[in-house]
């Protein structure tokens, strides 16, 4: 069976899913997140949920939402001003998370996690009971890098990383990648 047929096979199956939207995704071309973009995704995933997909969603953009946020023309360098964008960013982007599931009668939860949370047994169970239990709740978690926190031996570097290892962390069926970065292609 060649590569493809099978991936959209297993694509078909699968029911519990962990999508992760890079930030370029969700931008429109002035930087600023896509609001038009944002609420399409939004009816998608409620659509799915409806269907009987379960799905935990991992978000990128809380330094580009940030920037916008504080009318920076270029991202900041030094890592003190990336963990206050990101500070001011994540709550811009959770905001808009809100508003456009709300449309949809969905709750969203937010899970902001660091490397070290996933080399550490206690955290990583406490991570995934958390992500269960906001999906008992009928929420749609959205996971991110604790940017405010992590220093560069901790963080993920990408949330492709995160996105994988939440996948594993909730023995899901599925990780779908977003992103307009040049890479695994069909």
């Amino acid at each position: 069976m060649p590569s493809t047929q099978l991936r959209q096979n297993e694509l078909a199956a699968a029911r519990r899913l962990v999508v992760k939207f890079g930030s370029q995704v969700l931008s429109g071309p002035d930087g600023r997140i896509d609001v038009d973009y944002v609420r399409g995704m939004a009816k998608q995933i409620a659509d799915l949920t409806s269907r009987g997909f379960e799905i935990t969603m991992v978000s990128s953009g809380s330094i580009s939402a940030g920037c916008a946020e504080l009318g920076l023309r270029e991202r900041p360098r030094d890592v003190a001003a990336l963990q206050a964008v990101a500070a001011v960013g994540q709550r811009r982007l959770m905001a808009l998370f809100h508003d456009v599931f709300a449309a949809h009668d969905i709750e969203v939860g937010q899970v902001l996690v660091t490397r070290g949370d996933f080399d550490d047994r206690g955290r990583f169970l406490n991570i995934r009971n958390c992500v269960n239990q906001l999906h008992a709740f009928g929420c749609l978690p959205v996971i991110n890098e604790n940017d405010t926190v992590a220093v560069e031996e901790i963080r993920f570097g990408d949330n492709d990383l995160l996105a994988a290892m939440m996948c594993n962390a909730l023995r899901a069926d599925a990780l779908v990648l977003l992103t307009v970065v040049d890479g695994l292609l069909d």
